[in-house]
């Protein structure tokens, strides 16, 4: 073999090399201060960008790659939502989707308007603006991925244990196999009012969806190596949980078929905000006071409980006035099971204000501070406890106390969601565009369906 051939045969073999760390992906990298799976980044990246899975119609993986090899520059991946902020950054108001040059010459703008010390839901956009830009561009370089590449052999077993379990959990997509099985319980609830088979299978069903949920909640306790109830995502995977298994037990015992529906509708649009209002949730870096606080971990795990029992008797409410507006009768051991779920969703929900406050002492100093989440968790406690009051003293018609504890489930979302989007206060995360649709739809086919419920019997009459 003459010197030629050999140099030939070794500019392949390098071009070979070159072309397989082109396609090859590394498994783990150290990005931000920790390391991850690849596709954590390629989610977080899309997260982002666009606030969802896709960005342009890619997937995470095709977007970073497209990033990195420079093709990306041409292509729409900057999501912009709210009107004023296209307005501020003098861009195409006819648009929502930008591409990089877009913001050349806007870039020293927003860099200001996103360095505000504020809450507001403008400021917030501006700044995940302003971090997506900066992203973009740390990602242009040949070769990132590799640069950054953490190998197996200098990660400890407990650390690769728990990165190779976020990459399956990433991969498998677990939340929408769940959601998947939330949807088919739900079409086998509805099912159920008139076909007496269904009904066995949708409480399989729905069983299957409270199994799932808590294989999620294990799965990200592993990853995360804490117990996940942190965040607004994991807060209403917690919900689902709860009223999956509430829904499951009472809706057996009694074989009340349309608290079952309820339920599993619930499951559903909590789903929906989940997977859309909240872009899938991409694991992420948790602030210290939050990852340690003992108050914490309590606080959200009995607030949640609390809300379960709260939500299944306003569910309940709903189907005792479902029955009364066509013809049925409302028993006495319904109205019992009703109040009984009431004051026990009131009593446990209480405590876990009260951990709220441990922790707020702890984390900002101060027992309670009038904080908008804080109002909307006592307005919740103070409506319950009237309808308890009520009640008690017999002030008003049972039907009144039903459509009083129907109203609940809205007074709860606005504690959950609403409060979120005035953008203000130490409780304003979990903001997103989608939100306030999302919201709003809710609490006006909830208005629009416990207004049919109360009066479409007195209209049959009157006709």
């Amino acid at each position: 073999m003459n010197l030629r051939t050999l140099s030939f045969v070794l500019l392949w073999m390098w071009q070979l090399l070159a072309a397989q760390e082109n396609f090859a992906q590394p498994e783990f990298v150290n990005f931000e201060g920790r390391v991850r799976p690849l596709n954590s980044l390629e989610n977080a990246l899309a997260n982002a960008l666009c606030e969802k899975q896709k960005c342009a119609g890619l997937k995470p993986q095709t977007l970073l790659q497209k990033i990195v090899d420079g093709s990306a520059d041409s292509l729409n991946v900057f999501r912009v939502n709210r009107s004023m902020t296209v307005e501020i950054l003098h861009l195409d108001p006819a648009r929502r989707e930008f591409k990089r040059s877009d913001f050349e010459e806007s870039r020293s703008l927003l860099k200001q308007y996103a360095e505000r010390d504020d809450s507001h839901p403008q400021t917030h956009e501006l700044s995940r603006l302003d971090y997506a830009l900066d992203l973009f561009d740390s990602l242009q370089v040949q070769g990132f991925c590799w640069r950054i590449s953490v190998p197996r052999q200098e990660l400890s077993s407990t650390s690769l244990r728990q990165l190779l379990a976020e990459r399956a959990y990433l991969n498998w997509n677990l939340p929408f196999c769940v959601w998947i099985f939330v949807c088919i319980a739900f079409g086998l609830s509805l099912l159920a009012l008139w076909k007496s088979w269904a009904w066995k299978a949708a409480l399989v069903m729905q069983s299957i969806v409270s199994l799932g949920c808590a294989g999620i909640f294990l799965w990200r306790g592993i990853v995360e190596n804490r117990v996940p109830l942190t965040t607004l995502y994991e807060m209403l995977l917690a919900l689902v949980l709860g009223v999956s298994i509430f829904a499951v037990a009472v809706s057996a015992k009694g074989r009340v078929k349309p608290l079952l529906t309820c339920g599993s509708g619930i499951c559903l649009a909590l789903f929906l905000v989940m997977r859309s209002a909240l872009a899938g949730d991409p694991f992420g870096a948790v602030a210290m006071i939050l990852n340690s606080s003992f108050w914490l971990s309590m606080h959200v795990f009995t607030i949640a409980v609390g809300f379960c029992g709260l939500i299944l008797a306003s569910l309940l409410a709903h189907v005792m006035l479902a029955k009364r507006a066509f013809g049925g009768e409302v028993s006495v051991s319904l109205q019992k099971l009703l109040f009984g779920t009431l004051g026990v969703g009131f009593a446990v929900s209480t405590l876990g204000t009260l951990f709220g406050g441990f922790w707020a002492e702890v984390a900002w100093g101060r027992f309670w501070g009038w904080d908008p989440k804080e109002n909307g968790a006592l307005l919740v406690l103070i409506w319950v406890l009237m309808v308890i009051h009520l009640k008690a003293q017999n002030f008003v018609k049972p039907k009144t106390l039903e459509v009083l504890s129907s109203l609940l489930l809205i007074v709860i979302a606005f504690c959950l969601f609403g409060v979120n989007l005035l953008g203000v206060g130490l409780h304003s995360y979990g903001f997103s565009a989608n939100l306030l649709v999302a919201f709003s739809a809710f609490v006006l086919g909830d208005v629009g369906v416990i207004c049919f419920l109360s009066f479409w019997k007195r209209n049959k009459r009157r006709k």
